[in-house]
């Protein structure tokens, strides 16, 4: 199946609205077929009123309420790069809208059999993508929640033991470890690529007697970096441990190296992916257990995490019910084995919906990440040719992390802020939006050899964030342009 990237960007409403037309034209569609159904449902049924009610407060605190949209940040357009907000797709919005005016509830088939069908599709989807040819998983509310879940599961399964994390791991996971009584668990070291350094996990490894689970990065939350696969699963079969990957951010990338079959391509026809992700995305399916986020790179709204595993069974120790709930083997319950409860079967709509549209393999959703990518390569090496800024090192996936150039950390946090006050939220009248990314002075000193005076708390420097597909279109012109603000900047 060869999709036209034309075709693709036809599926959002775009940066300057280009496809509102169209798209209202489909809301209309959607808010009348679902007004028939209300009509059609229980025909013997007279109404309960015969004339539209208007209801004047209502339109008066619409209005208000549509007034506050222009406080909002524009997080649709390629000039802002600050944090993971994504595009959702035109599907998403309208798989969501369809479904959200029924209101069904998966926590239990009898509550939304339509959306729990819509949602073991989706999951099917998933495992397909990160190769489990067996498996089992769920939507959830975010990563952080599936993170938990997968970490609860693996627990009661096996028992009690040591939980590895790297040092740039997500914060929940410390936290997950407080909330499920852990007080065993390592942050291991990273390398001066903010990867898991493989030689200290193994020392950690070595002190622990009992491994539980290893936790690796596919795209960390400060700069997407991925962690080496290849020497964490030579640990694996050392030390057996359970091995969970966090590819909340990243895991969608699998689509830039899937065929329509879901088989691997390989790498000299797998577009603007690096060798080492490319190695990474290879071994997905070694993984136990993956937490994986539609709402980062799925394109979709927020609130759409998932967490999928391998083995069916470890499901089993999260098993819970309730007496007034309908149960039929045939008919699942996927709340039994959440640890949400209700959960809304509109986002599993909204996730059938853009997957049917968009599917995640290289010629679908593939080629929309594939420009991320691009954008993010393009990026690193206009810093690399920058008068004042240098380059951490080169993106594992689409996130850029940088500085102002200098040899002295202190110096590097104050000119590296400076530029920030000036393109960020903190300004109002910014021409682009980035984020900062701060670290501790001893990974940046990994990161920046011969780097001197690293004694403050924290080492501050600069994140711009590609997932805008539009960034590489008219051949890169938001992210040139990006590129020349910071430089005007950093000169004033």
């Amino acid at each position: 199946m060869q999709v036209d990237i034309s075709e693709l960007l036809a599926l959002f409403q775009g940066p300057k609205g280009e496809n509102t037309e169209l798209f209202k034209q489909l809301l209309l569609k959607v808010v009348d077929r679902h007004g028939n159904l209300r009509a059609d449902a229980f025909s013997q049924d007279d109404t309960l009123f015969f004339n539209p009610v208007k209801n004047e407060k209502l339109e008066k605190e619409l209005d208000g309420f549509l007034d506050l949209m222009s406080e909002n940040l524009p997080y649709f357009h390629p000039r802002y790069s600050a944090q993971m907000l994504k595009d959702p797709t035109i599907p998403s919005i309208l798989g969501y809208l369809a479904f959200i005016m029924s209101n069904p509830n998966n926590h239990a088939w009898e509550g939304g059999p339509v959306t729990t069908k819509m949602e073991l599709d989706v999951i099917d989807t998933l495992l397909k993508m990160c190769g489990f040819l067996t498996g089992w998983g769920h939507l959830a509310s975010g990563g952080s929640l599936a993170n938990m879940e997968a970490l609860w599961a693996a627990r009661d399964y096996y028992g009690n033991g040591t939980v590895f994390f790297s040092e740039v791991s997500h914060y929940s996971w410390k936290r997950i470890c407080k909330i499920l009584a852990i007080d065993s668990f390592v942050e291991v070291p990273v390398d001066g690529n903010f990867r898991m350094n493989p030689n200290a996990l193994e020392e950690a490894l070595q002190r622990s007697t009992k491994p539980l689970m290893v936790v690796a990065n596919f795209g960390s939350t400060g700069a997407g970096t991925a962690d080496d696969l290849v020497a964490i699963l030579e640990l694996k079969k050392k030390y057996n441990f359970h091995l969970h990957i966090d590819a909340a951010y990243g895991g969608f990338f699998r689509a830039c190296v899937m065929d329509d079959d879901y088989k691997l391509i390989p790498f000299d026809s797998a577009g603007n992916i690096s060798p080492h992700s490319w190695n990474q995305l290879s071994l997905i399916p070694e993984a136990d257990s993956i937490t994986i986020d539609p709402h980062k790179q799925g394109f979709m709204q927020y609130g759409a995490g998932a967490v999928i595993y391998k083995n069916e069974a470890l499901r089993e120790p999260l098993s819970n019910t309730a007496p007034y709930t309908y149960h039929k083997t045939d008919k699942p319950n996927i709340g039994m084995f959440s640890l949400e409860g209700s959960r809304p079967g509109a986002m599993a709509a909204a996730c059938y919906l853009t997957y049917k549209v968009i599917p995640p393999v290289a010629s679908g959703l593939g080629k929309l990440l594939d420009l991320s990518l691009a954008s993010a390569n393009k990026f690193w090496e206009l810093i690399e040719n920058s008068e004042h800024f240098q380059n951490f090192n080169k993106p594992d996936l689409d996130i850029a992390t940088f500085f102002v150039k200098g040899k002295d950390a202190e110096e590097i946090n104050r000119r590296s802020l400076s530029v920030y006050q000036k393109l960020s939220v903190e300004n109002p009248d910014a021409e682009f939006i980035i984020s900062k990314f701060v670290t501790s002075p001893e990974i940046a000193a990994r990161a920046i050899p011969g780097l001197s005076n690293p004694n403050s708390d924290n080492f501050s420097a600069l994140r711009s964030v590609f997932m805008k597909h539009w960034n590489a279109l008219d051949d890169f012109r938001y992210v040139r342009l990006l590129v020349e603000e910071l430089e005007k900047t950093a000169e004033g």
